[in-house]
């Protein structure tokens, strides 16, 4: 079972972290422009973002988001 949330970067998160993260993951580079992108992960993958959320970041949100085409809605 997938878990759609979105995640918030932090400032503390450099741009080489956010991009291993993105990889990682299978974020996309889309960033609104209140620093949020769209995630859905599987409960492992859970496990291992909330580690990057204790590490400090990112912080996760549990917000319900869906794609329309190429457009992110949230």
């Amino acid at each position: 079972m997938t878990t759609k949330c979105v995640v918030y970067w932090l400032k503390r998160a450099t741009p080489e972290a956010v991009d291993a993260i993105r990889r990682k993951f299978n974020i996309p580079h889309y960033t609104t422009i209140n620093g949020e992108s769209p995630v859905e992960v599987d409960e492992e993958q859970m496990q291992l973002l909330r580690e990057c959320e204790r590490k400090e970041f990112l912080q996760i949100r549990m917000k319900k988001w869906c794609k329309n085409g190429d457009l992110f809605v949230f």
